[in-house]
């Protein structure tokens, strides 16, 4: 199950969460493995001295990858008994992480109160941002001020001002999206809009920051997973899909795909 694409040195690099690994997908589709990890990884990201961190949606910890070889990077233990999710890690090293509230399917509680995490260099893990039904994709707009937020079981994109500490401000809603559409993975583009992959409406849609949406590309009969923007002119989008989430289904049929489709605006912001 592809998830979590980012683009880096010319190459696409995701999380293949059921195969325990994160795998580089060069241009002409070649795969191959950067990393192997003991549980599920869940979300890239870089740090502005090329480090890989990478987080893990059991292990309640943000590995560092250097070389194939693991060390924790932060330990997320005693913070919340869920499941964590993405990052995004903006300009200035600081990260931000989703813990999702939940551990989907098996424990899922009447009130989902999803948080986000910011860890900044030298201080402890602390919340942000809370009382989502799901935080799920983050990303930061091109001026590096916003941090977007996708909430998946509120079918919701959230925008969020960050301040110089890195804390953030009251959000506002950029668009409250129909019950079909749960979006997972996000990125933004060089004019602000946001790319969102909609799990369940199988399709990923461009919205702009006023609640327009520009665009919409279907999946299929697959789930929209994860999306980024990259290529040497940053106008390719690449889109990871998946017929089921469910790990033993997903290892038995090995089905998940990336996709590659040209747009008109290039990456912006993070990740």
């Amino acid at each position: 199950m592809a998830e979590g694409p980012r683009w880096r040195d010319g190459a696409v690099i995701l999380n293949d969460i059921h195969a325990d690994a994160v795998k580089r997908v060069d241009t002409d589709g070649t795969v191959s493995t950067l990393a192997e990890f003991p549980t599920s990884p869940i979300c890239i990201g870089f740090l502005s001295d090329g480090t890989m961190l990478v987080s893990s949606l059991k292990e309640s910890c943000i590995w560092r990858v250097a070389n194939g070889l693991l060390s924790t990077y932060a330990d997320l233990s005693g913070l919340s008994s869920f499941d964590w999710g993405d990052i995004v890690i903006d300009a200035r090293d600081r990260v931000y992480i989703a813990n999702q509230g939940m551990c989907y399917p098996d424990n899922v509680p009447a009130r989902i109160d999803s948080q986000i995490y910011l860890l900044a260099q030298g201080a402890s893990p602390r919340v942000v941002a809370g009382d989502f039904r799901y935080a799920n994709g983050l990303a930061t707009t091109p001026e590096q001020d916003t941090l977007i937020a996708a909430e998946s079981f509120g079918h919701r994109l959230w925008r969020m001002p960050i301040h110089d500490d890195g804390t953030l401000g009251a959000r506002e809603l950029i668009i409250q999206l129909p019950d079909t559409d749960r979006p997972d993975g996000i990125c933004c583009d060089a004019a602000g809009a946001v790319w969102s992959a909609n799990a369940t409406g199988r399709s990923v849609t461009r919205c702009t920051l006023d609640g327009t949406i520009t665009d919409r590309i279907s999946t299929a009969e697959d789930l929209a997973i994860g999306c980024i923007l990259g290529g040497p002119d940053g106008r390719d989008l690449y889109i990871t899909t998946a017929p089921t989430a469910h790990r033993e289904q997903a290892r038995a049929l090995r089905s998940s795909t990336l996709w590659r489709i040209r747009v008109e605006v290039p990456a912006g912001g993070r990740p």
